[in-house]
């Protein structure tokens, strides 16, 4: 999704968590399961501080605590609960 785009369907208060989040999506743990679909566990946090940090976003308790209830709505339906 481009910005532009976020922007039109998104409150203005949760496109900062949104692009913070899609900076680090690929952050993820999982639990490969032989004869069963992957677990998705959750983001690496360690890795996603280091993302990040790196693309120059300052992470407030605020947007932290966005990043991470988007976190466990994308694992609710990534994991089919």
């Amino acid at each position: 999704m481009r910005t532009e785009d976020a922007e039109e369907a998104l409150w203005p208060e949760h496109v900062a968590a949104l692009e913070a989040f899609a900076v680090v999506s690929s952050q993820w743990r999982i639990e490969p399961r032989f004869g069963a679909p992957t677990r998705w566990l959750g983001l690496d946090h360690a890795a996603v501080k280091a993302g990040l940090s790196l693309a120059g976003i300052e992470v407030t308790p605020d947007l932290w605590a966005d990043i991470r209830q988007i976190e466990q709505g994308a694992k609710e339906a990534l994991n089919g609960d």
